[in-house]
């Protein structure tokens, strides 16, 4: 195979993401799964080997420009690639427990990856008490989260004795550097089994993420996409920076993470139910009413007004559910922190975000992030921060599995991901449902938020009042 046949030109969306890199705000997603196991790290080598490279050509190649100067840039197969590079196992020190690996994630999620070779690295944490954690990253330039999320839980089954045979030995060692030597041979099974367990895996979304072909034919209807993108493009341009408070500012370099223990998927279902609302108007309201109690514990006024985040939308149709590359887009929803009572904000959560579910604004968007891609660097640049300083944080709600699923034979208890903040955005919050419960994750900048935990524990409080509330109030009244 000659070079121009190695070679894919990328998106220039892709181009985009890859370009947002900064030093304080690294374009990576990263996710992490639980275990109270220990895995084996030679079958979870194979296991990568089967399912991530032998599967998806992106996670051989490597980003290179056009060698004619024209700016243009090619995903390139890798003729180094060796998945060792890109896989490594490491000892949690001593006592094993959340906050250290929490402050080790926090650690490797603060550096960059090496520019030179494909964009991911998986990292297999041992002694994380009884078990142990897979921590993924991998550069949003590959693809989007919901796409990302996808790949990582098609590495599991859905039965423990599911685990794939080994590699011959003599292949184990092999650098791969043709396109995954003795793996090819099970590429055509591996695909099949992936792309089964990846359409069963993610529910109860936003419903742009259930039904992103909604958006389009929103556009589409009474065709006036010109009038209703020039509409929303000088809305978008003319709304102000988000609300000063302490969680904007000049950022660091340091990260760090926090997540919270699971809750209950039911019990934030029985609150939707009592209220009108959805899962996700409720987990919502719960970080808004976190967020008040933080800037008011910390003497940041609430009546400022409410408070924007950025919010992910997936445009990618089902059929494509393992497709790479970024199909999504982003809007603007208001997190109502200045209200005081928590019906209020839920109230407020629910008509936001029911307006949203009717709104063409994540294609003009997504038209506007491709766009990104063709700027000249300093003005793309410049766009970037243009939009980014128009919300605090980026909120993701990522619906995962209801069953248990296994990685080389052992349970996976948690899952979280994070995706990366653009601009001068210094706050991530994730909301994961997996196996009947749901954690909140958080992701901040060590620089405006020094004790992420406090508005991890204000999330808990928050959700026990909206709990407390429908327990106390008829449905029709809560």
């Amino acid at each position: 195979m000659n070079g121009s046949k190695q070679r894919e030109a990328m998106s220039h969306v892709d181009k985009a993401w890859l370009r947002m890199d900064s030093p304080t705000n690294l374009m990576v997603i990263n996710g992490i799964l639980l275990f109270d196991e220990q895995l084996d790290f030679s079958t979870f080598k194979v296991i990568c080997e089967q399912r991530l490279v032998g599967v998806h050509a992106r996670f051989r190649q490597r980003v290179v420009e056009s060698p004619l100067g024209t700016g243009r840039l090619y995903w390139e197969s890798d003729p180094y690639f060796d998945i060792r590079a890109h896989l490594s196992r490491i000892a949690l020190p001593a006592p094993g427990d959340m906050p250290t690996l929490q402050a080790l994630i926090s650690d490797l999620m603060s550096g960059a990856l090496d520019p030179h070779k494909p964009l991911w690295h998986f990292y297999l944490i041992e002694n994380v008490g009884t078990g142990c954690a897979v921590f993924a990253r991998c550069h949003h330039s590959i693809a989007d989260g919901i796409a990302l999320v996808r790949v990582l839980l098609s590495l599991t089954d859905t039965e423990p004795d599911a685990c794939p045979p080994p590699i011959p030995n003599s292949a184990r060692h092999a650098n791969l550097t043709n396109p995954v030597t003795a793996v090819l041979r099970q590429m055509q099974q591996a695909q099949t089994m992936v792309t089964g367990i990846a359409k069963t895996l993610l529910y109860e979304g936003f419903q742009m993420i259930e039904n992103p072909a909604h958006v389009r034919e929103l556009i589409q209807a009474a065709g006036v996409m010109g009038a209703t993108s020039a509409a929303i493009v000088a809305k978008l341009l003319l709304m102000l920076p988000d609300r000063a408070s302490m969680l904007k500012g000049n950022l660091g370099i340091a990260k760090r993470v926090v997540w919270s223990e699971p809750i209950d998927l039911e019990q934030v279902r029985a609150i939707g139910k009592a209220t009108g609302t959805t899962i996700n108007d409720v987990l919502v309201a719960a970080v808004a009413g976190a967020l008040r109690t933080y800037l008011q514990t910390n003497g940041d006024p609430v009546v400022s007004g409410e408070m924007r985040a950025m919010v992910p939308i997936n445009l990618r149709p089902q059929d494509e559910a393992t497709t790479l590359g970024n199909q999504f887009s982003l809007v603007y929803l208001p997190l109502p922190v200045s209200l005081p009572t928590p019906f209020e904000r839920l109230q407020d959560v629910k008509r936001h975000m029911d307006r949203l579910k009717t709104s063409p604004e994540p294609l003009v968007i997504y038209q506007i992030l491709n766009l990104l891609g063709m700027l000249p660097g300093e003005l793309a640049d410049r766009t970037v921060q243009m939009f980014a300083s128009k919300a605090t944080a980026v909120l993701t709600n990522v619906p995962g599995p209801r069953q248990l699923l296994y990685l080389a034979g052992k349970p996976m208890r948690r899952i979280l991901c994070w995706v990366p903040q653009s601009g001068q955005i210094g706050l991530g919050i994730s909301i994961v449902s997996y196996a009947g419960g749901v954690t909140l994750g958080l992701a901040v900048d060590e620089k405006l938020v020094q004790d992420p935990e406090a508005i991890m524990d204000a999330f808990t409080v928050a959700f026990a009042e909206l709990v407390t509330m429908v327990a106390n109030y008829p449905p029709n009244k809560a």
